[in-house]
């Protein structure tokens, strides 16, 4: 006989059909396709493990980042910041990009992962999902990319922005 665990039942867990759905984090009939918006975007390392901390990891998914950017042409990339234990990104697609945001962030996270492992040995580089604000007319891109940039002293890794070599800001306002 199976012991009930915090009030749950374990035969009904046993059961997947009676399992609630995973809440969706992304929006409801939205269009995660083309370049008319910008994302702030946040991918979590699998179980929050500060993996950019080993040596040469943050690196390796910067210079991911910057192909994607700059040779594969598939964002355009207004900052980044590779924290120990996640990644922050201010983008959208580029114009010739003819997927959507989410097979973007898939199709990096399949990528990187699978380099990473084969450098490093680590098998679950990313948590499952990602999470994603669509910055709407009225919110700025300056205090979101300020915000993201400013992460590591908020964190207490270093004092000024341009001290901390896993971020980025390619914005340069008008």
């Amino acid at each position: 006989m199976m012991r009930s665990i915090r009030g749950i039942d374990p035969t009904g867990i046993m059961n997947k059909k009676e399992l609630p759905k995973r809440k969706s984090i992304h929006l409801n009939n939205f269009n995660y396709k083309g370049n008319s918006f910008v994302y702030f975007v946040t991918i979590c390392t699998f179980k929050k493990n500060n993996h950019f901390e080993i040596d040469g990891l943050a690196k390796l998914i910067a210079e991911d980042l910057i192909y994607r950017k700059d040779v594969l042409k598939q964002i355009d990339l207004i900052c980044y910041c590779i924290m120990p234990n996640h990644l922050h990104l201010l983008m959208n697609l580029s114009e010739s990009y003819e997927k959507d945001l989410l097979n973007w962030v898939k199709t990096f996270k399949r990528y990187t992962s699978k380099i990473i492992k084969e450098k490093h040995e680590i098998d679950n580089l990313w948590q499952r999902g990602f999470y994603e604000h669509v910055l709407r007319n009225n919110e700025s891109i300056i205090e979101k990319a300020n915000y993201i940039m400013e992460n590591p002293i908020r964190k207490e890794i270093v004092k000024e922005v341009g001290d901390y070599p896993y971020s980025q800001i390619f914005y340069e306002p008008l």
